[in-house]
């Protein structure tokens, strides 16, 4: 089922140093939706849906788990939880690969109960602006009776372009007897404080698992650092290896969340003031000073000397290279605003289309792929 909150509560508490260790990021929401499984009449339900996600601070990996409980217009109640984890290890250059565990159950509302629990692998090829992967996932599931072996083979494709990120994937899920191909194609418009995503997909060559076009879409616009406001709606497909029932669905959300970095370092980031690491003498690499602004627009000024072109890339821009704008003619100094929430990020800086660096100004960590990436907080 897709829920949306309508009424957000978040806890938790903001850092400001630099050399983070891993960040911990909690929601708490309650809201409504509208939805109608397939076969059955449309309901309103309340709902109430927790979650929290740890990430390693270099991007090795991340856990994370969410609840959800449903308390419809009938007076009927569904529960639902699912925990689940990937760790990132560099193969190559260009190579990654992933391992991941996921497990969860669900009750909807006496319809069906469900469980499950999967291991999946994958191989990721990348650079900066395109990447594709290849993946195999294996477990157990149970969905009203006995568990059932669960194979899935899928691949992907992905690619920025602009302020646009498009995604493509095709799979084959075998569920004991059940078996059904879906064809998924996603696209991400991201402009200042909105962010629009939508999926179209088919569901092909299936036994057992229905057949047809689907298609969701959400409209986030961001109010500020920690909150937002989402419109969603959409048909989704009954999913055999995560247990969810087809159906369709409009929502409305206001949403709040809460970051909490665990640090082990020493220094401070400063806000306004430059903040320099032991290396910012180096006359070879970039400088970076960060201003925060109203909301959670960000200002990033980078000194390059002697430098054309400047170009920064982060987890905050999806890791899409970003041209900086010179200040004035002939200046060093390269600017840009940037919407960065509240909590840990890794940030590199390219002059003259070179190799990425770690700029000074942050903590220097080494990424995958035998480069450095520049680590920082924002409180």
């Amino acid at each position: 089922m897709r829920t949306l909150a309508l009424i957000v509560f978040a806890c938790g508490t903001g850092g400001g140093v630099h050399a983070a260790q891993g960040q911990v990021t909690a929601t708490f929401e309650g809201g409504i939706s509208a939805v109608r499984y397939d076969g059955f009449l449309t309901s309103a339900a309340a709902a109430l849906t927790p979650a929290v996600q740890w990430q390693h601070p270099r991007g090795r990996g991340f856990l994370s788990a969410r609840g959800t409980y449903l308390q419809f217009e009938s007076g009927n109640r569904s529960l639902d939880g699912s925990a689940n984890g990937s760790w990132f290890s560099p193969l190559a250059r260009h190579w990654r690969g992933e391992l991941g565990v996921s497990v969860g159950a669900s009750d909807y509302a006496n319809i069906a109960s469900f469980s499950h629990g999967a291991v999946e692998a994958r191989i990721h090829l990348m650079d900066d602006v395109r990447g594709g992967w290849l993946g195999a996932t294996v477990g157990r599931a149970s969905f009203g009776a006995g568990a059932r072996p669960v194979t899935v083979l899928a691949m992907g494709l992905w690619v920025f372009h602009g302020e646009v990120t498009l995604f493509a994937s095709a799979d084959r899920s075998l569920v004991g007897d059940t078996a059904y191909s879906d064809l998924r194609s996603t696209a991400r418009w991201r402009r200042a404080r909105m962010l629009l995503e939508g999926t179209v997909g088919a569901r092909v060559w299936s036994r057992g698992g229905g057949r047809g076009v689907y298609g969701e879409g959400t409209a986030t616009w961001t109010l500020g650092r920690r909150t937002a406001l989402l419109v969603s709606a959409g048909r989704y497909p009954t999913d055999a290896v995560s247990g969810s029932i087809a159906g369709r669905y409009v929502t409305a959300a206001l949403r709040l969340g809460a970051v909490s970095p665990r640090i082990r370092a020493t220094r401070a980031l400063s806000i306004n003031v430059h903040a320099g690491s032991s290396d910012d003498a180096s006359s070879d690499r970039a400088r970076l000073e960060i201003q925060s602004r109203s909301d959670d627009e960000v200002s990033l000024t980078v000194y390059a000397p002697g430098a054309a072109a400047v170009e920064i890339s982060g987890d905050f821009t999806d890791w899409r290279p970003v041209q900086l704008s010179r200040q004035a003619v002939e200046s060093d100094v390269w600017v840009g605003t940037f919407r960065i929430a509240s909590g840990m990020h890794r940030i590199n800086v390219r002059r003259d289309g070179g190799r990425w660096m770690a700029p000074a100004g942050t903590t220097r960590s080494n990424d995958d792929y035998d480069g450095d990436v520049g680590v920082f907080v924002l409180p």
